[in-house]
């Protein structure tokens, strides 16, 4: 952690003759930003983009914070491709982020959240997930996701039964339930031989606690989901957020 506090980084900062010296401000606390998240969150990148006055920023207020995580580690062995958050007329405690390393709104805000997770992401998370625990009779070798260009998923599974190695695969085309505070897959179709019923319904669990945002949800942040997109190779989830506290890794 530097030395030199965001309050001491902003004073030193020439007063603007002009709208770019603002500019190169807001670019300086972008990085200190940056800095102090990565220690706290675990991202493979992170990108922040702030926007407020001079004297906002030594008061530790915001116009709006914008942060893009890529490569976010949203649960164990599951890496997100993008995963951004947009808060409007955020204040925070400055001294929060420097002794405590973790961001601190001095006020509720609104904002907005956009996230894309790729087939192979998902794929790789749901097998670590689940193989290892499923069950003994109808053990579960592996289950490979696939998004279409229709919203469907299809996901393949492969399975041993009675000592027999079993393929068979499923169709499911996630929505958003009617309070849209969740994303559900409580439909499939079955393509080629059924899966186990119980294989399945592990596997549509899992995806929508993933997609619902399940594991930093009422961590100080409600959702309200607003669209799912299902295009070749990625699922992007589009939500507006309610944030009491700023969730942490």
């Amino acid at each position: 952690m530097p030395s030199v506090s965001l309050m001491e980084l902003v004073t030193q900062i020439k007063k603007p003759v002009n709208s770019e010296k603002v500019t190169w401000g807001e670019k300086t606390v972008n990085k200190f930003i940056e800095m102090v998240l990565s220690r706290i969150i675990n991202a493979e990148r992170l990108q922040v983009r702030v926007k407020a006055s001079l004297k906002q920023l030594a008061r530790g207020e915001l116009d709006a914070l914008a942060i893009d995580m890529f490569g976010f580690l949203l649960r164990r062995s599951l890496r997100v491709t993008e995963f951004r958050f947009d808060i409007t007329a955020a204040a925070v405690d400055i001294q929060t982020i420097m002794r405590q390393r973790q961001i601190e709104l001095l006020h509720p805000s609104e904002g907005s959240l956009r996230m894309v997770i790729s087939q192979e992401q998902l794929t790789e998370g749901l097998n670590a997930q689940l193989v290892s625990a499923s069950d003994e009779q109808v053990q579960l070798k592996q289950v490979n996701c696939e998004l279409g260009t229709d919203g469907a998923i299809a996901f393949h599974f492969d399975w041993i039964s009675a000592g027999e190695m079993v393929s068979g695969s499923c169709t499911t085309t996630p929505r958003i339930n009617p309070n849209g505070d969740v994303i559900v897959l409580d439909q499939w179709k079955v393509e080629e031989k059924e899966p186990p019923v119980e294989l399945v319904k592990a596997v549509m669990t899992q995806v929508s606690d993933i997609l619902s945002l399940k594991d930093i949800a009422n961590q100080g942040t409600a959702f309200n989901f607003q669209q799912i997109d299902i295009e070749a190779g990625n699922i992007t989830v589009r939500a507006t957020t309610h944030i009491d506290q700023f969730p942490s890794a």
